[in-house]
């Protein structure tokens, strides 16, 4: 039974039943993911029941992306979209509760995280244009799917499948906290974004992992749903928010949107406030009008009332970031002094003056908003 839509057909033909391919030498990754695509498209019979069909798949996932070779890529995610699913079904029908998904994530299920893991992980990391065009796509907001990723970041899950789950996990981001609709009951988002925040204190914080993190944080940000079950240290991760691209449509969802700062305002935990106004004075520049004049009332309110130094937060932002910006412009200025000289003065380099007109920008914008920001603050 198929548990999802096909995104498009494959090429690849299935064997007939009794024929071996042989899994040998160079390239045994490769060709388990070519094995892979076989086992998948092979139907169910008589003689390749449900049960060998799964456990064929296990063990040529296993050779593709645990060879330690180069990882195969992925290309059209179909294939591995639909073993996610059939994984999640096995857990879900393990079950005898097939209504409430926290009873299923307490039984233990003996070799079924490893196969989520290693299609999870292939899925973030071994993907090009082509995977992500497929994923957007594809439903992630289907129950099923919506419970397997669940599961997959429950703390007492292993880290390596809640740290596979997590990297997955901004490729769907735009559907799942864009949804109109309640993915999850309140309790559950609760659990899942305590799960995710235990993930973020527990991985290396390597620029992809905070650029994971920026993207998923802000989609939650941006969600009336999400927002209130913020794990509220999760919030300090918007002092990096300048590591995502300017382009980052998390990002410029949250910018960009009035109703936010009222609702960021009436919030308990009074860190996020100081937080959030520091992220719009980094973006000042950018921001549509009626989002800046909702940032500098804002800033006022709290300059004379008796929360003042909160605001200490926000211009530690932007000096931060400025003085980031100064010494990556000072580097680079170096650098083409130091082409000019190899080169005797013979011609200019060029590769890179649209990055440094860029980042002079950039300085000029901070610091006409750091300037805006101690004027209405003082």
């Amino acid at each position: 039974m198929r548990l999802i839509t096909p995104l498009s057909k494959s090429s690849v033909t299935p064997p007939s039943e009794g024929s071996v391919t042989v899994l040998s030498g160079v390239g045994i990754g490769q060709r388990s993911y070519d094995l892979f695509n076989i086992v998948m498209q092979t139907p169910i019979s008589l003689t390749y029941c449900q049960e060998v069909h799964l456990e064929a798949s296990h063990l040529a996932m296993h050779g593709a992306y645990k060879w330690g070779g180069p990882l195969p890529w992925v290309g059209d995610p179909h294939n591995i979209l639909t073993f996610l699913n059939q994984q999640f079904g096995s857990i879900a029908n393990d079950s005898q509760n097939q209504h409430a998904w926290v009873p299923y994530c307490r039984k233990p299920i003996q070799n079924q995280d490893e196969p989520i893991q290693n299609a999870l992980y292939t899925l973030a990391s071994a993907s090009g244009p082509v995977t992500i065009k497929a994923l957007k796509d594809f439903n992630p907001v289907e129950p099923l799917f919506v419970w397997g990723i669940y599961y997959a970041f429950q703390v007492d899950r292993p880290l390596q499948l809640r740290r596979a789950a997590f990297l997955f996990l901004p490729l769907i981001s735009d559907k799942w906290f864009n949804s109109p609709d309640i993915i999850m009951d309140p309790s559950e988002l609760k659990s899942f974004c305590v799960g995710w925040a235990s993930v973020v204190d527990n991985i290396d914080h390597t620029h992809g992992v905070q650029k994971a993190a920026l993207t998923v944080l802000l989609g939650m940000i941006n969600s009336s749903h999400w927002r209130p079950h913020i794990v509220a240290e999760k919030w300090k991760l918007l002092e990096c928010s300048t590591l995502l691209p300017d382009d980052s449509q998390p990002l410029r969802r949250c910018l960009n949107n009035p109703k936010l700062m009222e609702e960021i305002k009436t919030m308990e935990d009074p860190v996020v406030l100081p937080l959030w106004l520091g992220t719009l004075w980094l973006k000042y520049k950018e921001l549509v009008p009626q989002v800046q004049e909702q940032l500098k009332t804002a800033t006022k309110e709290i300059a004379q009332g008796e929360r003042k130094t909160d605001l200490d937060k926000c211009l530690s932002m932007m000096d931060s970031e400025l003085g980031r910006a100064k010494d990556e412009l000072a580097q680079l200025e170096k650098a083409n002094d130091n082409l000019e000289k190899a080169n005797n003065n013979w011609r200019r380099p060029t590769h890179d003056v649209g990055l440094t007109t860029k980042l002079r920008e950039k300085i000029r914008n901070l610091q006409e908003a750091r300037d805006s920001f101690v004027a209405l603050s003082s």
